[in-house]
């Protein structure tokens, strides 16, 4: 490991701060953001942090927030603690003037991960900009629903949404001293992450905290359905209950240990889902005032420019996961008595945000015939990934946003022998979900997967992209002033093209609509 010596203290709002440097890159990291949500604080809006006078070392990452990794392997860190809401801060050594902001969203289904996963070095150092990572509340305590707690008169509901815009005002406010610009900051993340910037784009309490925004493969603004924080709260009365609450005051309910709720909410073995209760951002009037898709279609959004992508082969991740929890394989003689099963399961568990009716079966398999894959789990991870909220949806999400937005840039990242982190399964991950984020944050593998490096040609497209994103957030196009990388075009609806993120060189392409049927798809959303 390089070695490292503190940094010279710099002052924040809440106090001096100590961090380390490797000539390179300063890191500051395990800043509290917030004061801890425990206690009478749990299922509260976020609240200040307790100010200190002598300067604090902010050399080791904080905790990340409760999370129960039983149903992912090799994704995020097993946390017991709701003492989490720590962000870091990494910075070039020498600044000058004031540089971009990157503040990145950690995915994890809502229900998991941190951002103390993510290796700066590529961002911070090529890119010449300042990242902040951070950690919001996650699974029941960051999205939860009770009559109770519902009561009590304060913002509910969207807890780990309030973190994302408190952590954004805390960027706004201290940035400065790291040698950020906080006139010029880009929310990017990834899944559930990428969700966020769309929540974080769509919410009144975000206005003026970001000025351009990246979404990574779960762009729901356009399709998710999104329930009522009052309609989901006889669900937060089933999971107190299931965790042991029979007398449920607010005051019960916070008795509950971390223990007992991360419980209450775990998938029985064998079976696969984030939980067993579902959970995650709802319309709550405050945080976000309608559901996400109706602001995107309406233009109640902040029309910042904007860059939005998928990875060719989305669903195979997902598919993995079910593998990999239940053992269950798709033998090719039952892939077409699946297909219409599948596609229940999948509208029931809101990984459509449609129906797609059984008279739909015949031409689905028309389209998605099993001789085209390498196996069956291959043919209904690609029907089911393209249908769903991410890779058809992704493009719907580009042409709405496109309506009201002059820069909007699409991309689908494809590199099929991309390292793949997570355990072996019957068939190959290619451009899996999660796979592009090792191209921006080397090495990434989910916090608890087994790293790989890149191969050449793909540290070529990794340079790409890391320029493509940092140009966008120093400059609001991707291109910036030239360089080698291939140009990146405006996404027009007509053209419906889309910059095609291939090893070594990317290359703009029009077939991406054809190649996942969005035409098809479309026409089960309104």
């Amino acid at each position: 490991m390089t070695d490292r010596t503190p940094t010279e203290v710099v002052h924040l709002a809440e106090g001096p701060l100590r961090g380390t440097t490797d000539g390179e890159i300063r890191r500051f990291v395990g800043i509290p953001y917030a004061a801890p949500p425990v206690g009478d604080l749990r299922w509260r809006p976020p609240q200040p942090p307790e100010r200190w006078t002598e300067p604090r070392d902010a050399v080791e990452y904080g905790p990340v927030c409760a999370q129960d990794t039983s149903c992912f392997p090799g994704f995020g860190h097993h946390s017991e603690t709701e003492d989490c809401l720590y962000l870091n801060v990494y910075a070039p050594e020498d600044a000058g003037e004031p540089l971009p902001v990157m503040v990145w969203i950690p995915g994890g289904g809502f229900f998991l991960g941190g951002g103390g996963d993510y290796d700066p070095s590529a961002i911070v150092r090529d890119g010449n900009v300042v990242l902040v990572t951070f950690n919001y509340r996650v699974n029941v305590f960051g999205f939860f629903s009770h009559p109770a707690i519902n009561a009590e008169g304060h913002a509910n509901g969207n807890y780990g949404l309030m973190d994302q815009t408190y952590a954004l005002q805390w960027v706004r406010r201290n940035i400065a001293a790291f040698g950020g610009d906080p006139d010029n900051v880009t929310i990017f993340g990834e899944s559930a992450g990428a969700a966020s910037v769309l929540a974080q784009m769509a919410s009144p309490a975000a206005e003026g905290l970001f000025h351009k925004a990246i979404s990574q493969s779960c762009s729901v603004a356009a399709v998710m359905p999104m329930a009522t924080v009052e309609s989901v709260a006889e669900v937060g009365v089933a999971l107190a209950t299931a965790a042991g609450c029979t007398d449920q005051t607010p005051e019960n309910l916070r008795a509950l240990t971390t223990k007992e709720l991360l419980a209450a909410n775990r998938m029985p073995d064998g079976e696969f889902g984030v939980g067993r209760f579902h959970l995650g951002p709802v319309v709550d009037g405050e945080v976000l005032p309608a559901p996400i898709g109706e602001l995107f279609r309406s233009g109640r959004f902040h029309q910042v420019p904007f860059i939005n992508g998928t990875n060719k082969d989305e669903f195979t991740w997902f598919q993995a996961m079910v593998e990999l929890n239940t053992g269950m394989l798709i033998e090719d003689a039952a892939y077409p008595h699946l297909i219409g099963p599948l596609f229940e399961v999948a509208s029931a568990s809101q990984l459509l945000g449609t129906t797609v009716p059984p008279e739909a079966v015949p031409e689905i398999l028309e389209r998605y015939p099993l001789e085209k894959f390498e196996n069956a789990a291959r043919a209904a991870a690609a029907a089911v990934g393209d249908c769903g909220v991410i890779t058809a949806g992704g493009r719907r999400t580009t042409r709405t946003v496109r309506r009201f937005v002059p820069r909007v840039y699409a991309y689908e990242f494809d590199v099929p022998d991309s390292p793949v982190a997570w355990p072996s399964v019957s068939f190959s991950y290619g451009s899996a979900h999660v796979q592009e984020v090792q191209f921006l944050f080397p090495g990434f593998a989910g916090g608890g997967g087994t790293r790989h490096e890149l191969s050449g040609p793909q540290r070529v497209l990794a340079g790409h992209m890391v320029r493509y994103w940092t140009n966008f957030a120093r400059y609001g196009d991707p291109n910036g002033e030239g360089g080698d990388a291939p140009y990146w075009p405006v996404y027009d609806a007509e053209a419906d093209a889309v910059l095609s993120l291939t090893a070594p060189e990317p290359a703009v392409t029009s077939t991406f609509s054809a190649t996942h049927h969005c035409d098809f798809w479309d026409g089960f959303y309104e």
